[in-house]
């Protein structure tokens, strides 16, 4: 049951991800701003930011890309989960997709994985411009990976309640 959930899980994700995702984000063009701003990169999930100011608003506008990388890939796994599992009835698997949805090492993952693919500073208008990128196949690797632990903790666990629940019951019969 909460196997095939997992299953279907990832299938819905890889699929948003590769095919709905790119429709959701249009090309923008802001006057000033590099040709590689705001547009959409086929193979990557990207964040933009920008920040006014001397040099220091790169590594200002590359703090506050984490944050939104962040939001970002939550807003991907919500829209999944709402598009295809928002009506759930079986405890257990509502229990498999709100584990799946609260993301503890989302923060690391992003650390460890986002890519500056862009950054410009144009000095005349002092304004910083930052793209930070993670790959797709990243992302569904690390997501096919928590699936995984999930489903195991959730299968274990129900294991092994089974098992003291028959211990408990084997104890009352003597």
């Amino acid at each position: 049951m909460i196997e095939g959930l997992a299953l279907a899980l990832m299938k819905t994700l890889a699929t948003y991800l590769f095919k709905t995702y790119v429709l959701y984000t249009a090309k923008v063009n802001i006057e000033g701003a590099p040709n590689w701003y705001m547009s959409n990169v086929q193979s990557q999930v990207c964040v933009y930011e920008h920040q006014y100011g001397g040099l220091e608003a790169i590594d200002k506008a590359k703090a506050d890309t984490y944050p939104k990388m962040q939001k970002e890939l939550s807003g991907i796994i919500e829209a999944v989960i709402y598009e295809n599992y928002s009506k759930l009835k079986d405890p257990k698997e509502k229990k498999f997709v709100m584990a799946f949805k609260n993301d503890p090492d989302a923060p690391v993952f992003i650390r460890k994985n986002m890519q500056f693919t862009g950054i410009e500073y144009k000095k005349k208008q002092q304004v910083a411009f930052i793209q930070a990128c993670i790959d797709k196949d990243i992302i569904l690797k690390y997501q096919q990976a928590r699936a995984d632990v999930i489903k195991y903790e959730l299968t274990h666990k129900r294991a092994d309640s089974a098992f003291e629940e028959l211990e408990e019951g084997d104890m009352s019969l003597e």
